[in-house]
């Protein structure tokens, strides 16, 4: 098949809206999954903090999911143009000469432009208000390793070995991310138990791209024939698609309320250890109360010593 010819087949609206249609179902399960496991630890918490708790490892977790999501198609997008481009480009002429001699450095420089195009999809287009820079970080690190799993896949479930170069390459930039000249064990285990922490989102990912990859090929809207991984690439770009949907819907607010001002309780500074909070000011106590320019931190003044004793942080 021609480019064209390619083009016309993953341009078909009914099958567009066929493979939509079910990217935005298993994304809604994969949420309704996440908000159940939430809803198991809450259990655990005491029940004045519950639905602060809820509501923000909710919030936190399903965007790590979607960061996940986010740095395996980023990843991919640029794979998928450069095997596009080693595919179609012509045999001979001043181009693939060129090709042929920086193809790699090209790669590299492929590699740099998904991390901007990442940051791209999670600060403009679907806006990651939830995930901190270190939930970011660990999940990037993971997603290196997403796109190995996706190699695998393909290697030996399509005995496919075109990609064995990218596995290895993959495997080297995972590795140096946790091993380098100038980090100390400590930094190096905090990598690791940062990158452990999302584990399980990875699985998630993973099983999505599984899911979206298995209907796509055996309903032949994803071909074979065109690159595996194109085909991957695709299936991606229907995942950020149904992403994008749930996200500005504001489905999430139908089963993860922000609690009102009374029901708020604890506000956590680290959602994975609940023993670390503070207790929620009201606007009026961060200006003061009653016209006073407000307290310090010791509560020295006598007219604050009736408050002081309710409102405090436990660090």
């Amino acid at each position: 098949m021609s480019f064209e010819e390619y083009l016309e087949h993953y341009t078909d609206v009914s099958k567009m809206l066929m493979f939509l249609a079910l990217a935005l179902a298993f994304s809604v399960i994969c949420v309704f999954y996440i908000l159940m496991i939430v809803g198991v630890q809450a259990r655990f918490v005491p029940r004045s903090e519950r639905k602060q708790f809820y509501y923000e490892k909710a919030h936190n977790t399903i965007q790590r999911f979607y960061e996940m999501v986010f740095s395996g198609a980023s990843i991919l997008s640029f794979l998928a143009l450069y095997y596009l481009i080693d595919r179609f480009s012509p045999e001979t002429g001043d181009f693939r000469e060129f090709w042929d001699n920086y193809k790699d450095f090209l790669l590299l420089l492929m590699i740099c432009l998904s991390i901007v195009f990442n940051n791209i999809l999670d600060r403009m287009l679907i806006p990651l208000k939830k995930v901190t820079s270190s939930d970011r970080a660990g999940v990037r690190v993971l997603g290196m390793l997403y796109v190995i799993l996706i190699f695998l896949y393909i290697k030996f479930i399509y005995e496919n070995d075109n990609y064995d170069g990218f596995i290895m390459y993959f495997l080297g930039l995972m590795i140096g991310r946790f091993i380098y000249f100038d980090a100390s064990f400590r930094d190096g285990i905090k990598t690791v138990l940062g990158a452990l922490r999302n584990f399980p989102i990875l699985i998630l990912g993973l099983g999505f791209t599984a899911f979206m990859a298995y209907t796509g090929f055996t309903s032949d809207y994803l071909l074979v024939s065109n690159g595996v991984l194109v085909s991957t690439f695709i299936a991606h770009i229907y995942m950020i698609v149904a992403i994008f949907i749930i996200h500005h819907s504001h489905f999430m607010g139908l089963f993860a309320r922000k609690p009102k001002p009374h029901e708020a309780g604890m506000v956590y500074e680290n959602i994975d250890e609940p023993s670390v909070y503070y207790e929620e000011y009201d606007d009026g106590y961060d200006e003061g109360y009653d016209g006073y320019d407000g307290y310090d931190e010791y509560g020295d003044n006598d007219d604050h010593d009736d408050y002081g004793s309710d409102y405090y942080y436990d660090e």
